[in-house]
């Protein structure tokens, strides 16, 4: 059974990334000045970091890692084309 489970999360992780988002508040030396987000997006898989001094960068940057990957419905397809429900009978 655990192989069975172990083989259905692997069959829906060959194609997801994962990420560490790191963000921090850097404030300016001039004190008119505002205080800007800044931080980084590092891929997991691939180990690449991405600096961004906007948080609106951090979907673009996770999307390039998207865009190659099936559409929603080929992932979520069914793993089995044909399920047997023992509570079903067929008639005659």
């Amino acid at each position: 059974m655990e192989n069975q489970e172990h083989g259905l999360m692997a069959h829906f992780e060959k194609d997801a990334h994962s990420f560490v988002i790191r963000i921090w508040r850097e404030h300016r030396v001039i004190p008119t000045g505002q205080a800007e987000w800044r931080g980084w997006i590092s891929h997991v898989q691939s180990g690449h970091r991405h600096y961004f001094r906007n948080v609106t960068d951090i979907a673009n940057i996770i999307t390039q890692y998207l865009e190659n990957l099936p559409s929603l419905d080929d992932v979520f397809k069914p793993v089995q084309s044909e399920v047997n429900h023992p509570h079903e009978r067929e008639d005659d």
